[in-house]
C-alpha cells in the first residue's frame, strides 16, 4: 500500500463519539444538589435545562473557564457561588462518561486500518482536560489528545493547528484533519494548510461562506479508502 498522508487527526465530538450531552446532564445534577442545600432555588428542571444549554453554547463559543460558567449558570437559576462548584462538576462529568459517551459508528473497524497503514494519529479538541481524554480512551483511542484546556489554544486558531502538527512530527500538508465542525474544524484546518476533511453529520449543510473542505464523509468507513492507496 502507499500512503497519501502520514497522519491522520480529529475533532472527538460528533467525530469519533457523541457523549449525549453529558456536560448537560452534569449542571442539571448540580442544580438538584445546590435545591436540597439551604439555599433552595424554586425552578424547575425544564427551566434550568434551557439555562443550562444557553450558558454550556457560551462557554463553547466566547472562550470562557469553567468557573465562570458555572457562577453565570448558577446565578441565573437563582443562587450564586457557582465558581465554587467548579471540582465538583468536572469530577461528575468524568462519571457520566462510562455510562454516556459511545464511539460513532464505524469507529472500532476504522482506526484499527488506520493504524495497520502506519498512518500517526492524534486528536485535538476544543474542552476540558481531563474529559476530553476520558471520552477518548472510553471509545479505545490511545492516541495524543491535544485539547484547548491543556494547550492553551481554541480551534480554529491556527496556533492550535500547529501545535498538533508539531506533536505529530510532521508538516500541515501531510495531515488530514476530520472533524464535524465547518468553521472550527475545516475552515481552521485549512487555514493552517491541513487538508481538511468534514464528517458531514447530517445535521445540516455546509455554509455556503466557508472555504469548501478536501473530501465529505458520511461514516468513518470512508477514510481509509481517502488516506491510503490498496495494495497493488
Amino acid at each position: 500500500m502507499k500512503l497519501r498522508f502520514d497522519g491522520v487527526a480529529f475533532d472527538l465530538d460528533h467525530t469519533l463519539l457523541v457523549d449525549n450531552r453529558l456536560e448537560r446532564v452534569a449542571l442539571l445534577d448540580l442544580i438538584v444538589r445546590i435545591d436540597a442545600g439551604a439555599s433552595p432555588l424554586h425552578l424547575s428542571l425544564d427551566r434550568a435545562g434551557i439555562v443550562a444549554d444557553e450558558e454550556l453554547s457560551r462557554y463553547r463559543d466566547e472562550d470562557i473557564d469553567i468557573e465562570t460558567m458555572l457562577r453565570r449558570f448558577v446565578e441565573r437559576c437563582g443562587g450564586g457561588g457557582g465558581e465554587a462548584w467548579a471540582p465538583w462538576f468536572r469530577q461528575r462529568s468524568l462519571d457520566l462518561v462510562p455510562r454516556m459517551v459511545l464511539p460513532m459508528p464505524a469507529l472500532r473497524r476504522t482506526l484499527p486500518a488506520l493504524a495497520r497503514a502506519n498512518l500517526r494519529i492524534a486528536a485535538l479538541s476544543n474542552g476540558p482536560s481531563p474529559l476530553q481524554e476520558r471520552k477518548a480512551a472510553q471509545i479505545g483511542f490511545f492516541y495524543p489528545v491535544l485539547t484547548s484546556e491543556r494547550i492553551g489554544v481554541r480551534k480554529p486558531d491556527p496556533s492550535a493547528f500547529e501545535l498538533l502538527a508539531a506533536t505529530m512530527g510532521l508538516k500541515p500538508q501531510r495531515i488530514a484533519y476530520v472533524g464535524d465542525d465547518p468553521f472550527l474544524d475545516i475552515a481552521g484546518a485549512l487555514e493552517a494548510g491541513f487538508v481538511a476533511i468534514w464528517f458531514d453529520g447530517g445535521s445540516k449543510p455546509y455554509p455556503a461562506d466557508l472555504p469548501p473542505p478536501t473530501a465529505t464523509i458520511r461514516s468513518l468507513d470512508e477514510l481509509p479508502s481517502l488516506l491510503v492507496d490498496p495494495a497493488v
